[in-house]
């Protein structure tokens, strides 16, 4: 992330500065003898004796041994690393914690027991850039779960003499990176909280990652139209863009993309077509047990037509229907595949009148089980046509059906493609329509982002999630065309009936986790 742009998120006032780290492989050796003034209350011999009462099998006493357990996580999903660190006392800079994690996004949880050596009042602190969090006893003592260059936090708990449970989770995006936690108190100058007062068996929490917010783009290549879906025996999405020969991207939080190998058309366009110059909109869908990929592009005559590709896995290899699923003389584009609770599948798509100066419809047509013809007997119906005199000028595109509570809600997109694309939403009861148009759109303009549209809709936990382009803003609001329509996620809120989208806007500042 640019500077100035990590400067636009800090929510909290810095402090800079820097000290020494600590070994982080160092294994220190159990006390012995005097343990110092520090605990006069307790033989230091004591503190790091076997504890029957919480041994993990029956009789067992647990061996523990100075410092807390430590697990690193790779963009805040993979665990790289496990060990013991006798403090948390990092100034990592640009630099990462041990070859295994990267130097940015990435996370950490200490966990193990703090002893006091007096009953009374501990003030501990943290130096952190960018998050940190620190339970005592199962109890937020520091929240600080922010993107910040090197900030102090303070904070005061209530101690009794003995050993206390503490976790601590840290969280970096980018830049430098610093992890640091001290204490004072009864018995205690302040100082970095490490040796005789902490103790650990070593064995890593069973928790989930700690997860970082994220900020829009979450993919800032040029990605027009993304079609995404998601796996759920492999709790992993996929999402494949307008152009070419059609690549898949990859990514197990919607966050975090990696491009593969893979593709849909490897030689840049179905046998049919007469070039791949006009590959659109493609999406992808689990359709039974196989992988449909329904896509744009044009006939042997150049008109822009809809295809269809299946395979056994979404990463391919993908095999081409043969023919066009739907022409039309003016051109059709945009398929949508919807499957209704019952089981029947179905095809929208949008017939292109705007670029012969017509109107431009939204279909809707049954298809067969596999997804890969239409239904004997079944016909289209229009269920959504642009008005000209709204929002939407000549175009409504773009089209995603949900089915939420009583209705099926449409999202689509409007108007030109460029600084004035639109999202908006149609609503019915019945699949067929007719739909109720919302009045204006849901997702519109902001001075970070513009021409927001064309996206798909994801499930994630409880969470309706939308998954759209759109344009890097220029001054006075026109769309950066040299960075392209970049990948954007945002949750989705049900109010009143109707679907709600951050501020009607794209976000621009950081958002939970998915």
């Amino acid at each position: 992330m640019p500077l100035a742009m990590k400067l636009a998120v800090l929510i909290a006032v810095f402090v800079l500065g820097c000290s020494g780290e600590a070994d982080s492989n160092a294994t220190l050796p159990l006390p012995s003898g005097d343990a110092g003034a520090s605990s006069d209350a307790t033989d230091a011999a004591d503190m790091f004796a076997p504890d029957n009462g919480a041994a993990p099998d029956a009789g067992t006493p647990l061996a523990y041994q100075q410092g807390l357990t430590v697990t690193y996580y790779s963009q805040y999903r993979d665990a790289v690393l496990t060990r013991v660190e006798p403090a948390i006392d990092h100034v990592w800079g640009d630099q990462s914690p041990a070859a295994e994690v990267p130097a940015d996004f990435f996370s950490a949880r200490w966990s193990g027991e703090i002893f006091a050596p007096e009953s009374g009042t501990y003030a501990f602190w943290a130096s952190t850039d960018d998050g940190m969090r620190i339970w005592i006893d199962g109890a937020s003592v520091i929240d600080a779960w922010v993107w910040q260059f090197p900030t102090r936090y303070e904070s005061t708990v209530q101690l009794t003499q003995g050993w206390h449970t503490i976790q601590v989770e840290y969280m970096e995006r980018d830049l430098t990176a610093e992890a640091r936690v001290g204490w004072s108190g009864p018995g205690v100058e302040d100082q970095v909280l490490s040796g005789e007062f902490l103790r650990t068996t070593g064995l890593p929490s069973d928790l989930g990652a700690p997860q970082s917010p994220y900020l829009n783009p979450v993919l800032p290549n040029d990605c027009p139209d993304p079609g995404v879906a998601k796996d759920e025996e492999t709790d992993t999405y996929y999402a494949i863009c307008t152009g070419g020969n059609f690549w898949i991207w990859r990514s197990y939080d919607l966050v975090f993309w990696h491009g593969t190998f893979a593709n849909v058309l490897p030689d840049g366009k179905p046998s049919w077509a007469a070039n791949g110059g006009r590959n659109w909109a493609p999406e992808i869908h689990k359709v039974g047990n196989k992988w449909n990929v329904y896509y744009t592009s044009v006939n042997g005559a150049n008109v822009l037509s809809i295809g269809v590709a299946s395979a056994d896995n979404p990463l391919g290899p993908y095999v081409d229907r043969g023919g066009p699923l739907v022409e039309h003389p003016q051109g059709v584009i945009d398929p949508h595949f919807f499957e209704d609770s019952d089981g029947r599948r179905f095809l929208t798509y949008k017939i292109d009148g705007n670029s012969v100066g017509q109107p431009t419809p939204i279909f809707i047509r049954e298809l067969t089980a596999n997804g890969l013809d239409f239904a004997p007997g079944s016909s289209q119906v229009e269920i959504l046509r642009n008005n000209a005199a709204t929002w939407e000028g000549g175009v409504v595109e773009g089209q995603w059906i949900v089915k939420h509570d009583n209705f099926y809600y449409m999202f689509y997109s409007g108007n030109v493609y460029d600084n004035r694309y639109r999202t908006g939403v149609a609503r019915s009861t019945s699949l067929t329509g007719p739909y109720e148009k919302f009045p204006s759109p849901i997702l519109a303009n902001n001075a970070r982002w513009v021409g927001p549209g064309h996206g798909s809709v994801v499930e994630v936990g409880g969470d309706s999630v939308f998954v759209y382009h759109a344009w890097p803003a220029l001054p006075g609001g026109g769309n950066d065309t040299t960075k392209g329509r970049n990948i954007l996620v945002d949750r989705i809120r049900w109010e009143g009936g109707w679907p709600k989208i951050s501020d009607g806007t794209p976000s621009v500042t950081p958002q939970p986790a998915f």
